[in-house]
């Protein structure tokens, strides 16, 4: 007995749900990738998401161990310590954050862009990752609550947190930068790392 095809109206139903379901799961891989043009212009301004290169995450977390290695926190107590607590500030799609918690930090990546959060939250539970993500201007972000603050260093946004980093920052807090650095900021800020693009700063001076 031969095979029932079937018919031509059965073909063109599932050619349409394969392509729709080949669309649908497109357009959520790139969605993250997509300039979001309802950034709050305080502080954002029409900045694109730009990721940061794994191996220069790896150097950064690299550099930043090193450096606590040689200088760690004062532990007046007998107690173990605590993990240090690292903030991505912008962490777009979450590799930084997650690969932080696994380097035995209390790691915190903090985006505002809602298709990035969400697919950064899904990356963390897929790699079972004990980090969390949080939706929150910079501006309210509290930097003294942090040992770590990790920035791609896009111009604009730095020169914009600046005032912030020098008021807020903790003596000997770490501020790690890919790509551009911390100018006229010596006073504030010494450089304890560099690695190709990558550089870690920490504060020095008092808090004003």
């Amino acid at each position: 007995m031969e095979a029932q095809q079937p018919p031509p109206q059965s073909k063109s139903k599932y050619l349409f749900y394969g392509l729709t379901a080949v669309t649908v799961s497109s357009t959520l891989f790139l969605l993250p990738f997509i300039v979001t043009p309802a950034l709050p212009r305080k502080l954002y301004g029409a900045l694109p998401y730009q990721n940061t290169p794994s191996k220069h995450i790896k150097t950064a977390l690299k550099l930043i161990n090193n450096r606590i290695a040689t200088n760690p926190p004062p532990n007046p107590t007998s107690l173990p310590p605590k993990k240090l607590k690292f903030v991505d500030l912008g962490s777009g799609a979450g590799e930084a954050t997650i690969l932080a918690s696994f380097s035995n930090f209390d790691a915190l990546g903090v985006e505002i862009n809602p298709s990035l959060l969400l697919y950064s939250r899904a990356a963390s539970v897929v790699s079972r990752s004990p980090c969390r993500f949080k939706s929150l201007n910079l501006i309210n972000l509290p930097f003294q609550d942090y040992d770590v603050l990790f920035m791609f260093g896009v111009k604009p946004l730095i020169e914009q947190l600046k005032p912030k980093l020098i008021s807020e920052v903790r003596i000997g807090g770490l501020v790690c930068l890919y790509r551009f650095k911390l100018t006229s900021m010596d006073e504030h800020f010494e450089v304890v790392g560099r690695e190709g693009e990558v550089t870690i700063y920490e504060r020095t001076s008092k808090r004003t």
